[in-house]
């Protein structure tokens, strides 16, 4: 046999060496007395807090398997206006009564305490569970109590119904091809309670949101903050979707809800016969904001379904006054004051015949600059109305600025009045000439305009005349498809596009 070789005499076969672990001589030191007091301390302290914590938790997780076996679960599918009417079987688990206090979360879930709608909801799902007459009482805090005898079962109503909607949500239009899932909304919880707040049973509401259809869509520019009052005539009640056919009786009344709470909407019965308004008034904030909300439109007191849903836009922009004569050019600047950032943009108006932009095209916006656009308004026709403007990001599209033109607008002094007689019924169009002096010494440069340029067209837009010299306008009308009459302009203007003098040319279509 072999004698056995030492630790010291050859360290590197020391045990440890095959897992490639070089022990050293520190690590076979023997740790001192107080060493050991010191760990077995840590240990003793740390077996401590984790006896500690668990005695801690153990109060929880009974509590937490307790709930978990007394809690039920249901789920409702939630549409915009329309209510998910549901029951729940309540059992009184011990041998001695009890009055249950029903306490509920969640704002958009309710209990039905009377028995009218309470049957009206059983009626509309064809559910066969008694209705109990005065089976609620009310506490001073308003929760819903009910007497429960012993081992006793009743059936609690509740009906879920949301009038909120996301703005960033969008509906799916009638025809319009099925939107993407919305997602899940926050859990209700419900929780019966006995004396001293003991829970006999709890009832958890998943909501899972589904999108609405909107049958029509409403869209509105107003002044920036300033409120918009707004009367809108509801069609009559059997002309609408899901209305009952052949019911007798005349009109039926019509109620509505807002999705946003702070809008004013209502309805009143002007009586049999007469028919049925909404009266909205929505507070428009700074512009260019944008306010979006629904309102839901009911043939039943208890608001079960919406016969229809309506989608309204408020536009906010900033108020601009332009007092003016048709056919002339009114000059006004509007002043842009740049974002963080700087932005290509470009304006866009709804009017663009009666409209012109300078600069018309795209520019730079400055970043934290002040730049003006000049803006020239030529009405083609005499009264008050509107003309939107925007100014928008041609990268991004978003909308930097948008102003109203309230227009108030004069009709020019007539000068001279022809009549004229025409063929109604297609054909070709017809040949006139008109005369115009120079009433300047001087030589003159005009420009022609007209009111209806679809039934009229000049030879030449402008023309020069030397002073106190004729100059013949020759003159195109169109083709009229019928018959009847029509008061067409004709606008001279000078250099500077002021009106010197209006024609007016009476057509007669026969």
């Amino acid at each position: 046999s072999q004698p056995r070789e030492s630790f010291n005499s050859h360290p590197a076969k020391a045990e440890g060496e095959e897992a490639g672990t070089l022990l050293t001589p520190s690590l076979w030191s023997l740790p001192s007395r107080q060493g050991w007091q010191e760990q077995r301390g840590r240990h003793t302290r740390d077996l401590q807090l984790i006896d500690a914590y668990r005695e801690h938790i153990k109060g929880e997780s009974i509590s937490r398997m307790l709930s978990q076996a007394i809690t039920a679960t249901r789920t409702v599918r939630a549409v915009l206006g329309t209510a998910e009417f549901f029951e729940f079987a309540l059992k009184n688990p011990y041998g001695v009564q009890h009055t249950v206090t029903i306490e509920v979360d969640h704002p958009e879930l309710s209990v039905i305490l009377d028995p009218r709608e309470w049957r009206h909801f059983k009626e509309l799902t064809r559910s066969v569970t008694p209705v109990e007459e005065e089976m609620f009482h009310l506490r001073d805090d308003l929760k819903p109590q009910v007497y429960l005898r012993p081992n006793e079962t009743v059936h609690i109503p509740f009906k879920y119904q949301t009038f909120s909607a996301d703005p960033t949500v969008v509906a799916a239009q009638v025809g319009a091809s099925p939107p993407l899932p919305l997602p899940p909304a926050p859990p209700a919880q419900v929780s019966f309670q006995v004396s001293r707040g003991k829970p006999i049973a709890l009832l958890r509401v998943k909501v899972e949101p589904q999108p609405h259809v909107v049958d029509q869509t409403f869209r509105f520019y107003h002044p920036e903050l300033t409120f918009l009052k707004k009367t809108i005539r509801l069609p009559p009640w059997h002309t609408l979707p899901g209305a009952p056919v052949g019911m007798p009786g005349g009109e039926r009344e019509m109620f509505v809800r807002c999705s946003d709470p702070d809008i004013i909407c209502e309805t009143k019965n002007m009586g049999p016969g007469e028919p049925q308004d909404i009266f909205l008034k929505v507070a428009g904030g700074p512009s260019p904001q944008i306010k979006k909300f629904f309102v839901a439109i009911y043939t039943d007191a208890w608001l079960a379904a919406p016969v229809q849903i309506w989608q309204f836009y408020l536009h906010s922009l900033q108020r601009l006054d332009v007092s003016c004569t048709a056919g002339q050019l009114a000059r006004l600047s509007l002043l842009l004051r740049g974002t963080p950032a700087p932005r290509r943009v470009q304006a866009f108006t709804s009017h663009p015949q009666e409209l012109e932009m300078d600069p018309d095209g795209a520019f730079l916006l400055p970043a934290n600059g002040i730049q003006d656009l000049y803006i020239g308004v030529r009405p083609r026709r005499a009264g008050s109305r509107f003309i939107y403007l925007n100014l928008v990001d041609v990268e991004s599209h978003q909308l930097v600025s948008s102003w109203l033109l309230c227009l108030s607008c004069r009709q020019p002094l007539i000068s001279k009045a022809f009549e004229i007689s025409l063929p109604a019924g297609g054909g070709r169009g017809c040949n006139k000439r008109i005369t115009y002096t120079n009433p300047y010494p001087s030589p003159r440069l005009y420009f022609l305009g007209t009111n209806r340029p679809d039934l009229l067209q000049f030879k030449e837009d402008s023309f020069e005349v030397a002073g106190g010299e004729v100059y013949t306008i020759g003159l195109r009308f169109a083709p009229s498809q019928g018959a009847g009459e029509e008061e067409i302009l004709i606008h001279i203007n000078d250099h500077e596009d002021k009106n010197e003098e209006t024609f007016c040319v009476k057509v007669l279509y026969q």
